[in-house]
């Protein structure tokens, strides 16, 4: 018996408008919105905390969905 199809795959470099933001820029995994901070210091000083307590390297970032600054991974 063969297996069912769903559905094509999409391309990856069509799949979205680079311009229009990612809903995993402003939500986490399990669906919670991301911790918000109102300035890239206020990041930057959690971001470091975060690094020597567990050795996480985090990037602060500013989301183009609420406009506050989040902590994500390091790209690479």
């Amino acid at each position: 018996m063969a297996k069912a199809r769903r559905g094509r795959k999409r391309d990856r470099m069509t799949r979205r408008d680079p311009d229009q933001p990612s809903a995993r820029e402003h939500w986490r995994a399990d669906g919670a919105p991301k911790t918000a901070f109102r300035d890239q210091a206020d990041a930057n000083r959690v971001a470091l905390q975060v690094r020597l307590e567990s050795g996480a390297d985090l990037d602060p970032y500013r989301c183009r969905i609420c406009h506050c600054w989040h902590l994500g991974n390091r790209p690479g």
